[in-house]
C-alpha cells in the first residue's frame, strides 16, 4: 500500500482510495467521536478548526503520512478559509478510505452520517453522504459523477420506495438500499473509472 495521491486513474478511486492510506472501520469511528468530543467544547457543535483536527488524530493514533493526507482534505473542505469544516460531511467523504467493497464503503458511509443510529436518513442526508464520498474521491484523480447524477440515484431510490409527497425529505431505512444504490447504472459506472466530472471541474 502506497500513499501517493492521484495515482490508479484507471481505476474508481473509491475502490482505489483504501490503496493510498492506511485507515480502517475502527480509527474513522474512534475520529467521529473525538472530532464530537472538541466540537462540543464551543459554540458550533457541528464544525472543528484545524487545531482541534490535528489533536484528534493525534489522539487516535493516525499514523503521520495518512495525517498529512487528510491534512489537505481538509484544506479541500475549508471552503471559506477560515481553517474550520463541518466534521460529520468530512468524515463520510473519507469513509471510502476503508478497506472494502464500494458496497461495504456506501454502508459505512450512512452509518457515519446515523449518530443517534436510528437506522434511518432523508433523502437528502443519503444525497449529502453521496456528494461527500464523491467529493473526496475526485481529489484522488478519478473521473467521478455530477451532482446532478447522485440527485437521479437517489431520486431513483426514493421512488423505488415508493416515493411520498415529501420528496427528498423522504425517511428511508438505509441498510434496505445501499446494495440499490451501489448497482445503481450510474454508480456502477463511477465504479468502473467512466464518471463524467473531473476534480477541480465545476458540479
Amino acid at each position: 500500500m502506497g500513499n501517493q495521491v492521484g495515482k490508479g486513474a484507471n481505476r474508481m478511486a473509491i475502490a482505489a482510495m483504501s490503496n493510498v492510506t492506511h485507515i480502517e472501520k475502527r480509527e474513522l469511528a474512534a475520529l467521529l467521536a473525538k472530532f464530537k468530543e472538541v466540537a462540543g467544547r464551543h459554540g458550533n457543535p457541528t464544525m472543528i478548526n484545524r487545531t482541534e483536527f490535528s489533536e484528534a488524530l493525534a489522539i487516535v493514533g493516525i499514523n503521520q503520512n495518512d495525517a498529512d493526507i487528510l491534512d489537505r482534505l481538509f484544506t479541500m473542505y475549508d471552503k471559506t478559509g477560515d481553517d474550520q469544516i463541518t466534521y460529520k460531511d468530512f468524515v463520510v467523504g473519507i469513509a471510502p478510505l476503508i478497506s472494502g467493497t464500494h458496497v461495504e464503503k456506501i454502508d459505512f458511509s450512512f452509518r457515519l452520517f446515523d449518530t443517534d443510529g436510528t437506522g434511518y436518513l432523508k433523502g437528502t442526508e443519503m444525497l449529502n453522504v453521496l456528494s461527500q464520498m464523491n467529493r473526496v474521491a475526485s481529489y484522488f484523480g478519478d473521473p467521478v459523477m455530477s451532482e446532478e447524477q447522485i440527485a437521479n440515484v437517489v431520486e431513483d431510490v426514493l421512488d423505488m420506495a415508493g416515493g411520498g409527497a415529501d420528496g427528498m425529505a423522504t425517511t428511508l431505512h438505509y441498510a434496505e438500499y445501499v446494495k440499490i444504490i451501489a448497482d445503481h447504472p450510474m454508480v456502477n459506472t463511477f465504479v468502473t473509472g467512466g464518471g463524467t466530472v473531473q476534480y477541480g471541474q465545476s458540479r
